[in-house]
């Protein structure tokens, strides 16, 4: 078989519309039906990449036989734009060199298994047994407080300048990761078909969630608050422990 019947083969893959999560391409890859049609496999954006992050894709796993992805679960992307500046094609646009321009794909946080989102919901409880706080995607994202925020100074929010990168999966510390990246391509309807469209239903019903908490815990800030009054008694405040009051030693220095 000649090159360029391998070449026609493998831009026919069957597959090459097929979108996982935390399965990106690399910064500036073109949309995928070009990008397929442009990549020679020549791996020189693996070879450049000095974290490792790029991997070539394998034909038992992977699919998208000798092309290259980022497994955000294995290595995110650190943004360090080598890659782009060495394809010889343009699957990679070369146009494509500031941190800020990259469109990899979006994260996505899953609210049920976050430990701030839990700690959170769980507050007005009382602090669970597993509840924790961890702030590790906020502080290793390449462009905090651009692409992530933390709302109320505990909730990390996603951004519409996420990059896709990924370093926030690879950093996550909970079984299974908590954030999510929906690579480039896999938002669009009619490439992502039905996966999507459910991902997007159950981040809708997360965040109704999130926000009826949040009425409710300000609706009981409000009473407290109300109950007050500087008419009448002085409140009286028992403690949970015995209170010594008076010290044997003063009172027989006296």
């Amino acid at each position: 078989m000649k090159i360029d019947d391998l070449k026609n083969f493998l831009n026919r893959n069957p597959f090459k519309g097929f979108f996982k999560k935390n399965r990106m391409r690399p910064p500036g890859a073109q949309e995928e039906s070009k990008f397929m049609e442009l990549c020679i496999r020549c791996a020189r954006c693996i070879e450049v990449c000095p974290y490792d992050s790029i991997k070539r894709a394998d034909v038992f796993e992977r699919l998208q036989i000798g092309t290259p992805y980022i497994f955000a679960e294995e290595k995110g992307c650190y943004l360090c734009m080598k890659c782009p500046t060495v394809c010889p094609t343009g699957a990679l646009d070369n146009n494509i060199t500031k941190p800020e321009q990259v469109e990899i794909g979006i994260a996505i946080i899953n609210q049920e298994t976050c430990l701030n989102f839990k700690y959170f919901i769980d507050e007005e409880k009382g602090v669970s047994e597993d509840a924790l706080l961890c702030s590790i995607c906020y502080d290793v994202c390449p462009l905090r407080d651009t692409a992530i925020v933390m709302e109320h100074f505990i909730l990390p929010v996603i951004t519409d300048s996420c990059t896709g990168c990924g370093v926030c999966t690879e950093k996550c510390p909970t079984t299974p990761k908590s954030v999510n990246i929906i690579p480039k391509g896999m938002e669009e309807k009619e490439l992502a078909g039905f996966y999507y469209r459910k991902l997007k239903i159950q981040a809708q019903k997360r965040s109704k969630t999130i926000k009826d908490t949040m009425a409710e815990k300000t609706e009981i800030e409000v009473k407290k608050k109300e109950s007050i009054s500087s008419f009448g008694e002085k409140p009286t405040f028992e403690s949970n422990f015995d209170v010594q009051e008076t010290i044997d030693e003063w009172e027989e220095q006296e």
